[in-house]
């Protein structure tokens, strides 16, 4: 995700100095007193990795504005405040904590311009009210918990106070632990000998040493918890029988037995993360995301072959969660807290229509969804002085589909939204259409009625990458457009122009963001837009601007010789022929079906009581047999020179051939999760067997993400998959097409025309991450010109244009 050179780059680029810290002691000191200081040298700060990467997965979580006042409470020594600020300089950071020693020591080690620090009890009112921008409780809560006597009501008074320190608008961010359900679990772990002391125990009998001392604070009648041991299912291991909270306790404090008489002090897990939610819309704050968090360090050092958990069906549960995020945004009194689907609406008629569409050559039969509604996506932007590249999205947006009620199909990675999301501006495509080309004009008169932003002087609307939803389901495709903002502009309620999201109490609001942020956040998950993320990359490419790629794959590519290869010139050939071999037929194949139901924006009164803002009969469509879950899965190998390749299907799909007149269309491997897949082990478990590979061959590759928010709740889970090349996932049948191997390079070339974003999505991950960095050819940053020119291309290059793809990107006219 993150690596240490980087923050190391960035505390270069720091100018020296210290923050006014004199009043440090005073918890009424006003932090919006942070002013640089040149009296001493920023000194050498060694910052380990793990200190980086929490830092960065941090504030990955909060799309704030420059200028912004954050609080890390229960900083301890200082570190990872320091971490946050030396990342982010156009913030304002400050950390308390009630060890005086502790912040006298972060005091000497850590001086920034943006930085304070301040001893002091976290339940004062240490700063005035309604003054921050965030608060950050980082694995801070468990803390407190655990020294109140595991009261929760302390949780409840210090999550109030932190309420009525931020703003309106102010976001307040929980890292912490989350209790896991009360079922009985299964632990089976290795039969090693040990010794008697806590450090020389094995794992075995150390758990039964917790089972008797867990809870020391109560009577020792009272401590422990129940712990049974059944007989082993194979020779060697020990099993369990334990409550899931116990088991999660202890796999998450075994590795550590040096503080282990300390940590037995503490309970980690308190809430569910159903109490953390209701405890937040409790405040009258907007629960904007939740979700349990694996940390891959963790997983890979401490939980990997070192234990299983499992249902007492003896279903594979996977590593338990490392961490549970929660992030919430304090809202005025009657103001949207969530979206979620109500009952069934008694309209009869839909807004969309399904139609079957055949293809002539092979006889296959694909349902189609019809909405009638064609957008252009609009990403304003704008370069700030210091050549950093903002972006305007559309914050807030409602999509209500995003929490339809679960029909017999489990989330995965157990997130979940408040259904207020971050994306482009979207307006209808004819309003673009009807504009007269090159008329600055009609553009004013355009961003003032639609976007209520001003354009940079003898600027025009640029094209940028297309989309393609769903190519064989959702008849759609999605234009991009950007366009440079005067550097006047403010942050507004955009006029209502789109009809699916009219209706509500609320339809958002235009704010300016680092566009860096922007591609952090959907790194965590915390936006499930991966359009969003591929404008943003294209717009740093035409813009000839860097940026950070935080992803990785710890997949090992094995060197193997691939049997069939293809082209580029073969793909854009293949591109620019047409094709019309789909025809509408009568009736549909019984793929899709749409649901019509009521879904109620609600909010809170000033007495805390729940009360229903708006409502709205919805359409939306779900598969008729198939799971809402889909896995997207890029094959990749390495042949014997070191070239990294990625397996593509070459499909013929009804949409594209409906807006290029050729089907013709590059998409990876997807496969629709069974109903009986329940988690994400059972996910890769799953993908493993069908690629038939080893399961350690099948790797997340990025968060999950929705296929289309205002179509369908159908959810996007991207994996890759090594050691592929010439086993299942090319036989007849399981990708429903001809499968090739392609350099990951010659991919990453075409990613910006138009396409379906899943491939996009994960080509683009697998090309960042930095796959096959010892090889001649290694992805680079850099991008050419011809993947510029390729935004303005709503259809296929021609095959004679295929050189273009290696023009020098410093041709590019002015401004490009």
């Amino acid at each position: 995700m993150i690596k240490v050179k980087t923050i190391r780059e960035k505390m270069e680029r720091v100018a020296p100095g210290s923050a006014d810290i004199s009043s440090v002691d005073d918890p009424a000191a006003d932090i919006s007193s942070l002013s640089p200081s040149t009296s001493s040298p920023l000194p050498a700060v060694d910052i380990p990795n793990s200190v980086a990467r929490s830092a960065w997965f941090i504030m990955a979580h909060l799309v704030l504005e420059n200028g912004s006042r954050i609080l890390d409470a229960g900083c301890h020594e200082g570190m990872l405040t320091y971490a946050m600020a030396v990342m982010n300089p156009q913030m304002k950071f400050i950390g308390i904590d009630r060890d005086k020693k502790a912040i006298r020591k972060a005091q000497d080690l850590f001086t920034l311009p943006n930085l304070q620090f301040i001893c002091g009890d976290i339940h004062d009112s240490f700063v005035p009210k309604n003054s921050l921008d965030a608060i950050v409780n980082n694995f801070t809560l468990y803390e407190v918990y655990s020294s109140s006597g595991c009261s929760e009501k302390t949780v409840h008074m210090l999550l109030e106070r932190q309420y009525d320190m931020l703003r309106q608008g102010g976001q307040l961010l929980i890292r912490d632990h989350a209790r896991q359900s009360e079922d009985l679990v299964l632990i089976e772990m290795p039969d090693k000998p040990g010794g008697q002391t806590i450090a020389d125990m094995s794992e075995s009998d150390l758990l039964i040493r917790y089972s008797e001392q867990a809870r020391p604070r109560d009577d020792e009648n009272c401590r422990g918890f129940y712990l049974e041991e059944l007989p082993a299912r194979f020779p060697r291991t020990r099993l369990f029988r334990l409550p899931a909270k116990w088991a999660h306790e202890f796999v998450l404090r075994k590795n550590n037995r040096d503080a282990w008489e300390t940590e037995l002090q503490k309970e980690y897990a308190f809430f569910t993360g159903q109490e953390f939610r209701r405890t937040l819309n409790g405040l009258g704050m907007r629960v904007l995301y939740t979700a349990p968090h694996w940390d891959p360090q963790i997983i890979k050092n401490r939980f990997d072959k070192k234990f299983k958990l499992l249902s007492e069906e003896g279903t594979p549960l996977g590593p338990p969660p490392t961490s549970f995020m929660a992030l919430a945004t304090k809202n005025p009194e009657r103001q949207s807290l969530v979206l979620q689907e109500r009952k069934p609406s008694k309209k009869s008629q839909s807004s969309f229509r399904i139609s079957a569409m055949r293809d002539d050559v092979t006889g296959r039969l694909l349902d189609v969804v019809f909405r009638g509604v064609e957008t252009t996506e609009i990403l304003p932007y704008r370069v700030t002085d210091t050549g950093t590249l903002n972006v305007f999205v559309h914050e807030g947006i409602p999509r209500c589909i995003t929490n339809a009620v679960p029909r017999g199909v489990p989330n995965l990675d157990g997130k979940r939204w408040s259904g207020h999301m971050i994306e482009a501006l979207a307006v209808p495509q004819h309003i673009l259409h009807d504009m007269k080309p090159g008329d600055m004009r009609s553009l004013l008169h355009f961003c003032q009625d639609y976007l209520g932003l001003k354009p940079d002087m003898g600027t025009s609307l640029e094209d940028g990458p297309g989309f393609y939803p769903a190519p064989d389901s959702i008849d759609e495709r999605i234009e991009t457009k950007y366009l440079r903002i005067d550097a006047h502009s403010r942050s507004h309620s955009p006029p209502p122009v789109i009809d699916d999201l009219q209706g509500f109490s609320t339809r958002g609001h235009l704010k300016e963001i680092d566009a860096q942020i922007i591609l952090n956040a959907i790194g965590v998950g915390l936006i499930p837009s991966s359009r969003l993320e591929i404008q943003i990359l294209a717009l740093y490419q035409k813009m000839n601007i860097p940026y950070q790629s935080w992803t990785e794959t710890p997949l090992i590519l094995q060197e193997e010789q691939i049997e069939e290869t293809t082209k580029l010139d073969e793909i854009v050939r293949n591109l620019a022929m047409k094709d019309h071999r789909f025809k509408e037929v009568r009736g549909n194949a019984g793929q899709l079906k749409t649901i019509q139901s009521v879904f109620v924006d609600e909010g809170q009164t000033q007495s805390g009581g729940i009360t229903g803002l708006a409502s709205k009969d919805m359409s939306f469509v779900i598969p008729q047999q198939e799971s809402l879950n889909v896995a997207v899965v890029l094959p990749l190998t390495k042949k014997i020179n070191g070239e990294v390749m990625a397996g593509v299907i070459e499909q013929f799909l009804p949409v594209p051939q409906r807006y290029k007149g050729n089907g013709y269309i590059l998409t990876c491997p997807s496969l629709a999760l069974p109903k009986d897949i329940t988690n994400m082990e059972l996910a890769r478990k799953y993908i493993a067997e069908k690629f038939e590979v080893q399961i350690d061959c099948v790797s997340k590759m990025g968060e999950s993400y929705f296929c289309h928010a205002g179509v369908t709740p159908r959810r996007i889970y991207p994996f890759a998959v090594s050691t592929a090349g010439s086993t299942g996932w090319r036989k007849i049948g399981r990708t429903h097409g001809p499968t090739k191997y392609c350099p990951l390079y010659h991919l990453n070339e075409l990613l910006y025309l138009d396409n379906y974003y899943s491939f996009m999505r994960v080509v683009a991950l697998a090309y960042r991450s930095g796959l096959g960095l010892n090889s001649e050819h290694s992805p680079r940053s850099d991008f050419t010109y011809s993947r510029v020119q390729a935004l303005s291309q709503p259809v296929a290059l021609k095959a004679s244009e295929v050189d273009t793809f290696h023009r020098p990107f410093e041709n590019s006219p002015p401004g490009r």
